[in-house]
């Protein structure tokens, strides 16, 4: 068969779809990325052909997005798949229309989280959700099926009657490598401290909860056995995002985006993740499988990955009192933090490991369209 990936990224294709991707072409299938030019299309050249199509990831122009669509239609058409895979709110929903405009048998939505718009009831996100939830009602009655990374989101598009039950199929989190993540095998990372590391790593935006990470850094500032570390970068292009100027501060260390995140989770003490909203955050399970205890915010997502009191411990949201308590709960207990950090590793390799995930992927393909 001809199977296609289709992303608005190519850095999302490279990091959480690869290890599908190479499921089946062992498999004996052919597979092919169609993502927009961008830094990772040379990696993902190496093992796979990759096709780059146009998209205004930002614009809610119709005459644009029409324009993206027809052109998308028409480059499907030239590739002959047998079966197209979207991921994201913008591939789901065009990429089906393009997709089932260009013949292709086999279509299927990831939905990996629903996203910023879904984190408060501004006039502009309300407007814009229901924009998008109407497409989706369309979308997902022309798609064969759509995956589901958590049981939050299904669940909110079932009872808003958005997609048929038939269609909804559940795959818990998008994996990861617990050979790659693991502390046994990982060289530290120098944070040239002696103190206990509380680390978060995460876009600097205002929905990932990084103001109530530096709130809760304030907080306990007079704590002389901890020091907070975040790792991100702002991104210009969100409205959600923080400037840099207030990622500078005496009481966090500020690290920008680094490929070194493995090594620094060897060397933290615990992560924290007081997000507004997640799909299924890969960054809790690189923690949990590297054996780190986790802080996380009881919103959906987060408390799918945490289990309260055995993996980690989950705060109110946007409650940076809360968030300073349970992080000063882990720093007053250590023998319950690396007991903690061992529930977690388990709980990865019994659940969340990437060969158990890229299985159950397999399975669906096989059982949708005999791949």
């Amino acid at each position: 068969m001809k199977i296609g990936f289709l992303s608005h990224s190519d850095m999302s294709i490279y990091h959480f779809r690869l290890p599908i991707m190479r499921a089946l072409k062992d498999l004996g299938h052919e597979v092919i990325a169609i993502v927009p030019k961008g830094s990772y299309n040379e990696l993902i050249k190496a093992e796979f052909r990759l096709i780059n199509y146009d998209i205004d990831k930002a614009s809610l122009n119709p005459f644009r997005v029409f324009k993206d669509t027809k052109n998308l239609t028409k480059l499907l058409k030239s590739l002959n798949l047998d079966l197209i895979q979207t991921s994201a709110h913008k591939s789901n929903i065009f990429g089906t229309l393009a997709a089932k405009r260009a013949g292709i048998k086999y279509i299927v939505n990831l939905v990996e989280g629903l996203g910023s718009f879904y984190t408060s009831n501004s006039f502009k996100n309300i407007a814009v959700r229901y924009i998008i939830e109407i497409l989706y009602f369309i979308t997902f009655r022309l798609s064969n099926a759509t995956i589901f990374v958590n049981d939050s989101d299904p669940n909110y598009m079932l009872n808003h009657h958005l997609i048929p039950k038939s269609k909804v199929i559940r795959i818990k989190s998008v994996g990861v490598d617990a050979n790659k993540f693991n502390p046994q095998i990982l060289n530290p990372y120098n944070f040239n401290s002696d103190k206990k590391i509380i680390l978060m790593v995460a876009r600097a935006l205002k929905d990932k909860g990084v103001m109530e990470f530096y709130q809760a850094a304030r907080i306990l500032k007079d704590r002389d056995d901890c020091q907070f570390v975040f790792v991100g970068s702002s991104d210009p292009n969100n409205p959600s995002s923080i400037d840099e100027s207030f990622l500078s501060s005496t009481n966090v260390t500020h690290i920008s985006w680094s490929d070194e995140i493995a090594n620094m989770l060897v060397s933290c003490y615990m992560f924290v993740l007081p997000s507004y909203k997640e799909g299924f955050a890969r960054t809790i399970l690189e923690a949990m499988s590297m054996a780190k205890p986790s802080v996380v915010s009881n919103c959906d997502g987060c408390v799918e990955a945490i289990d309260d009191g055995v993996s980690g411990l989950i705060c109110k949201i946007r409650d940076p009192v809360d968030l300073a308590n349970k992080i000063a709960t882990l720093l007053d207990d250590s023998s319950l933090a690396t007991k903690m950090g061992k529930n977690a590793r388990d709980i990865v390799l019994a659940n969340y490991n990437q060969p158990l995930i890229t299985t159950k992927y397999i399975k669906f393909y096989k059982e949708l369209a005999g791949v």
